[in-house]
């Protein structure tokens, strides 16, 4: 069932109006229920999978808690976990890089492929897993009903692709359902057709240039290839953002807070600023689950800067099973690790006071944009080839094709498209950096709301060119 789907819709409001009809006692068992139905409509067998670690996680949780070999059953059991990540998304991976080498050693060998199915949001739930089992470890309670347990692994609205939620942002709001709240459940409405208008009207319409520029860049000079490129940018950001809205939305029509992701990245006048806002819950689970336990900054400059470094590698190769996702996260890393170079450096100097001034904030934030776009070239492009035919034609314009080139009386209709979406993303940012969207509805009368959700769910019907699934979906 995908998010924007009519069946998900349907899904979804039966199971609300049965959430606030039923007692308290049955709220718990209707959402696990539905959240397995929910995940097995992907495919039954991704639900034995999903059952087994969530039935390792709790069994080993209470193990921790009992003091039962402590280092030892938390390094077994993420080494487990890990494990069976490792075999469903880097196997095939690992199995062809091997194949290439022995063929470059000389030795007649296959392709390497192995055709293992990636279950779907794996990524998301093992990490899930991951940082209970640590915060156990570190003292936090473990969860006594497995049932309970097994709805905070599973919990639909935000299984499949985030946020990534900790054990105790979820687990206290399972334990006592909350009373009906109509602001709540109303900003929960609100939320989600923001999210729908993210996806339908703005994510999937920018994917018709993008993807035309990076099926074909030599055919487009420097201009069009740079929209392109924005196109991206401005794709993954809806997409995602977009699910994220979405999920938090659909649960607090549910009665429960799901914790936000996304804070207007685009804004951000510094790398690390960016990952401040970008995927919040993944850039907290690196922060405290792998950049805390490589060392942090607690040794020095240099063992920070390696630790950043690792810590975003590792980032990019939990996207996926690629090059290039493994260079982005690199890339990222990097610049990072200036960034906080330059930080301390500019911060113990007197004419670091120029950092507030506002010239060097708009030299910064476009220094930092255009930083995340060149990454999104990687992250986008399937090899380092197509990635360098990209920023070859963004970067190096050589004679070709007219970059302003028309079709009858104007622009492409695609690039049309994504010049007025790019725009109108440009508006969202800055109306959002003084959350006028968020007061505004808040100050609404609820007659006016409605009015609100009425103009979003019509600019979806009216403007809206689904083509895709969402595309954190592959991760």
């Amino acid at each position: 069932m995908l998010f924007t789907s009519a069946t998900f819709l349907l899904f979804h409001l039966a199971v609300v109006a049965l959430r606030w009809v039923l007692p308290r006692a049955l709220v718990g068992p209707l959402l696990l229920v539905s959240s397995y139905v929910f995940y097995l409509s992907w495919g039954p067998l991704y639900g034995l999978l999903l059952g087994g670690m969530t039935v390792l996680g709790w069994g080993v949780a209470l193990g921790l808690e009992r003091g039962w070999h402590r280092r030892m059953l938390l390094g077994v059991s993420v080494s487990v976990v890990l494990g069976v990540l490792a075999w469903f998304k880097y196997a095939g991976f690992l199995a062809a890089q091997g194949a290439a080498l022995l063929r470059l050693a000389g030795h007649e060998v296959g392709a390497g492929h192995l055709d293992i199915v990636l279950p779907l949001a794996i990524s998301f739930y093992c990490f899930e897993l991951i940082s209970y089992l640590v915060d156990v470890h570190r003292g936090d309670p473990a969860e006594r009903s497995l049932w309970r347990f097994a709805l905070y692994v599973a919990y639909y609205p935000h299984l499949i692709a985030g946020p990534i939620v900790r054990a105790g942002e979820l687990l206290p709001q399972l334990r006592t359902p909350s009373d009906f709240d109509g602001r709540r459940f109303s900003d929960g409405v609100f939320l989600s057709l923001v999210g729908f208008t993210q996806k339908l009207v703005f994510a999937d319409r920018f994917s018709f240039w993008a993807d035309e520029v990076f099926a074909h860049p030599g055919a487009h000079a420097s201009f069009g290839v740079w929209m392109g490129v924005i196109a991206y940018t401005g794709q993954i950001y809806c997409d995602f953002a977009g699910y994220s809205n979405i999920a938090r939305g659909a649960s607090m029509m549910l009665g429960l807070e799901l914790p936000e992701n996304f804070r207007l990245p685009y804004l951000s006048t510094s790398l690390t600023e960016f990952w401040r806002r970008w995927h919040m819950t993944l850039s907290r689970w690196l922060r405290d689950y792998l950049y805390i336990s490589l060392g942090g900054n607690r040794r020095g400059s240099l063992a920070q800067y390696r630790n950043l470094f690792l810590t975003m590698l590792l980032g990019g190769l939990w996207h996926g099973a690629n090059w290039t996702f493994l260079f982005w996260g690199a890339l990222h890393g990097a610049g990072l690790a200036v960034h906080k170079r330059w930080d301390g450096f500019a911060r113990a100097r007197p004419w670091g006071v120029v950092r507030e001034r506002a010239g060097y904030k708009v030299l910064a934030w476009a220094a930092t944009l255009v930083f995340v776009m060149v990454g999104w070239v990687y992250f986008r492009a399937p090899t380092f080839t197509l990635a360098h035919e990209v920023l070859g034609r963004m970067f190096l314009p050589a004679a070709g094709p007219d970059a302003l080139r028309l079709e009858g009386s104007g622009f492409p209709a695609g690039l049309r498209t994504t010049l007025v979406l790019t725009l109108a993303l440009g508006v969202v940012h800055g109306l959002g950096r003084f959350q006028v969207g968020d007061r505004l509805h808040a100050w609404l009368p609820a007659p006016a709301r409605g009015v609100a959700w009425l103009a979003l769910v019509l600019a979806c019907y009216l403007l809206a060119e689904p083509r895709e699934q969402f595309i954190y979906f592959q991760f």
